[in-house]
C-alpha cells in the first residue's frame, strides 16, 4: 500500500515517517506534501490508499483538500491530525472516508493503531471487491474467451469477408453498417493485476468490462474485447454526430479513477462498417505506436537516431554477469534510461526497437553462457520506461541467480567477436586501436594480436575495408554527394577518403560511380 503524509511542519512529517514501522502494516511507499494543493497532485498521480492529513495549512488547508478528494471520487482512507478541536474538521474527515481524528500532540501508539485500522479497512474492502467480482466473472469467462478467439481469427485472417465480419458483429449486438471502434493499450495493467487482483488477470478484465458498461451502456450497444495486449471497444451509435471522442475520454478517466489504470488510445473518430474493421484496427494500432511514453498527451515525433548503448556494451555486460556484478548492470540500464529521458520523446514504436535489440543481446549472452535454463526475454508491449527498466534488471537478477558458474566457459573468441560487432555498428565513429582497447578492457597489444589471430588481418585494415564496402554501396545505390558519403563512411577529410578509396578500387569515387553506372 501507499501512504501520503500532508503537514506544513517538516518536523511533524519527519517524526511520523521515522516513528512508524511501515513494513509491519504492508505500506511500501511513502509520499509527503506541505499543503493540500501539493497533496492533491500526488493523489492524482500516485493514488495512495492512506492519507495522514493536518488541517491547518497554508495554500490549501485540510478541509478544502478533503473536499476536493470527495469531489473527484478518491476513496483513500484519511487520518486527520489537528491542534484544533472543531466540528467542521471532524466532519470533513468523515465525509472524506475518514478513519480517525487525532488531536496534536498525539501519541505515536494512537497513530499506529489508527494506521492499523485503516490498513485493515483497505484490505477488507479489497477482498470484498475481489469476492464479488469472482462470483460473477466466472459466468462470463467461457463466452468471452470464445468471442475473443473468434475476433482474433477474423482480424488476422487475410480472406475475412465483409459478410463474415458483419455476421460476427451482429452477434455481438453491434450494428455492422455503422459503429465506432477504439483501441487501448494499458500502461500499468500488469502492476495493477499484481497489486490489487492477486495476479488474477481475469478478475481485472471483468472489472474493466463492468466500468465500460456503466460508462457506455447509456449510449447504445457496446462490446469489450481483449486482443493481444490491447483492449478493443466497439460502440454502436444512432447518430453520425456521436461525440465518441468525449465518451472515450470519459471511459479513460473512469478506468483511471476507479481502477488506477492509465492507457494509451488509438481512435478513428468516425463511423465505420464491418468491411473497414481490419484497416481501422491497423490505423489505431499505428496511432498508439506513435505515442510518446515520456509525456502523456504529447504526440510523438520521429527520432533520427537510435541509441546503441546495449549492443555496444555486450562484452561489459557479459563480464559483469560472469562476475555476478548486478550493480554494474543496473548502472548501465539506468544510464540508458536516463539517455532516453533526455531525448524528451520516445515513442512506443521506438521503445520496441530497443526491446528487440536487447532481446537479441540476451540471446547472444544466453548462447555464450551455454545454460539451457536461461531463456527469458523482454515483453514487447511494455510502455512505461520505469517498468521497462525494472523488468530488464529483474531478468539479469534471475540470470545471475540461475547460472551454474562452474560450467561457464567463455573463450577469447567471443571477446574479439564483440569488438568486430562494435566496429560494424560504429563505422561512422572515430575508431582507434587504443579506443577499442580501452572500451573492451584489453591492452592494445593483446587486442591487436587476438584480432589478427581470429581474422587474419589488422583492426585498422578491417575497419577501412568495411568502410570502403559501405562507401561503394552508397556510391552505387544512392545519389548522395561524395563528400556526404565520405562523412557517412567515417572519413572527415575528402582528400584522405579519395586516397584510401583509390587504393582499394583503383579509381576515384567519382570515376567508380560513373563506371559502374554504365555496366
Amino acid at each position: 500500500m501507499k501512504m501520503l503524509i500532508v503537514d506544513d511542519e517538516e518536523h511533524v512529517r519527519e517524526g511520523i515517517e521515522l516513528s512508524i514501522d511501515w513494513n509491519s502494516h504492508g505500506i511500501y511507499r511513502l509520499f509527503v506534501a506541505e499543503n493540500g494543493l501539493e497533496a492533491l497532485e500526488i493523489v492524482r498521480t500516485q493514488h495512495p490508499e492512506l492519507i495522514i492529513c493536518d488541517m491547518s495549512m497554508h495554500v490549501m488547508d485540510g478541509p478544502t483538500f478533503l473536499g476536493k478528494l470527495r469531489e473527484e471520487g478518491w476513496t483513500s482512507k484519511v487520518i486527520v491530525l489537528s491542534g484544533y478541536q472543531q466540528f467542521n474538521y471532524a466532519r470533513a474527515t468523515l465525509l472524506a472516508s475518514g478513519v480517525d481524528y487525532l488531536l496534536k500532540p498525539f501519541k505515536i501508539r494512537d497513530l499506529d493503531e489508527a494506521i492499523h485500522k485503516a490498513c485493515s479497512q483497505v484490505r477488507a474492502e479489497r477482498q470484498k471487491r475481489l469476492d464479488e467480482l469472482s462470483v460473477n466473472q466466472r459466468l462470463h469467462e467461457a463466452d468471452q474467451a470464445a468471442k475473443e478467439q473468434r475476433f482474433a481469427s477474423l482480424i488476422e485472417g487475410e480472406n475475412a469477408s465483409g459478410e463474415v465480419l458483419a455476421s460476427f458483429l451482429a452477434s455481438l449486438g453491434i450494428d455492422p453498417e455503422g459503429f465506432y471502434t477504439a483501441t487501448f493499450l494499458p500502461r500499468n495493467g500488469d502492476d495493477l493485476v499484481r497489486q490489487y487482483y492477486n495476479g488474477d488477470e481475469r478478475l481485472f478484465n471483468y472489472a474493466l468490462q463492468n466500468i465500460t458498461g456503466e460508462m457506455l451502456g447509456r449510449y447504445g450497444n457496446w462490446c469489450f474485447i481483449r486482443y493481444e495486449s490491447f483492449i478493443i471497444v466497439l460502440i454502436s451509435a444512432d447518430s453520425e454526430a456521436c461525440d465518441v471522442q468525449g465518451k472515450i475520454t470519459q471511459l479513460q478517466n473512469a478506468w483511471r479513477h476507479t481502477l488506477r489504470l492509465a492507457t494509451f488510445v488509438g481512435l478513428r473518430n468516425e463511423r465505420i462498417s464491418a468491411a473497414q474493421l481490419q484497416s481501422a484496427m491497423l490505423e489505431e494500432k499505428s496511432i498508439i505506436l506513435s505515442s510518446n511514453i515520456l509525456h502523456e498527451g504529447k504526440p510523438g515525433e520521429r527520432n533520427a537516431a537510435y541509441l546503441n548503448a546495449f549492443m555496444a556494451k555486450e562484452l561489459i555486460i557479459l563480464e559483469a554477469v560472469r562476475a555476478k556484478n548486478i550493480q554494474q548492470i543496473k548502472t548501465i540500464i539506468r544510464d540508458f534510461a536516463s539517455e532516453l529521458i533526455a531525448k524528451q520523446c520516445v515513442t512506443i514504436r521506438e521503445l520496441q526497437h530497443y526491446t528487440v535489440e536487447i532481446n537479441l543481446l540476451l540471446m547472444r549472452i544466453y548462447t555464450q553462457l551455454k545454460d539451457d535454463r536461461l531463456y527469458e526475454t523482454m515483453p514487447l508491449w511494455i510502455c512505461e520506461l520505469e517498468e521497462w527498466s525494472a523488468r530488464l534488471e529483474q531478468i539479469f537478477n534471475e540470470m545471475i541467480a540461475l547460472i551454474d558458474y562452474s560450467k561457464v566457459e567463455l573463450s577469447h573468441t567471443h571477446h574479439v567477436l564483440a569488438v568486430r560487432n562494435y566496429i560494424h555498428d560504429h563505422l561512422k565513429d572515430d575508431i582507434t586501436l587504443a579506443g577499442l582497447a580501452e572500451r573492451f578492457h584489453f591492452s592494445p597489444q593483446y587486442l591487436a594480436k587476438r584480432f589478427k589471430q581470429e581474422y587474419n588481418t589488422t583492426i585498422i585494415h578491417y575497419l577501412n575495408q568495411q568502410r570502403m564496402e559501405k562507401a561503394s554501396s552508397l556510391l552505387l545505390h544512392t545519389d548522395m554527394s561524395v563528400q556526404a558519403i565520405a562523412t557517412e563512411s567515417g572519413f572527415e577529410e575528402l582528400n584522405y577518403f579519395s586516397k584510401v578509396f583509390r587504393k582499394y578500387f583503383g579509381l576515384s569515387p567519382t570515376s567508380y560511380r560513373k563506371r559502374e553506372a554504365h555496366h
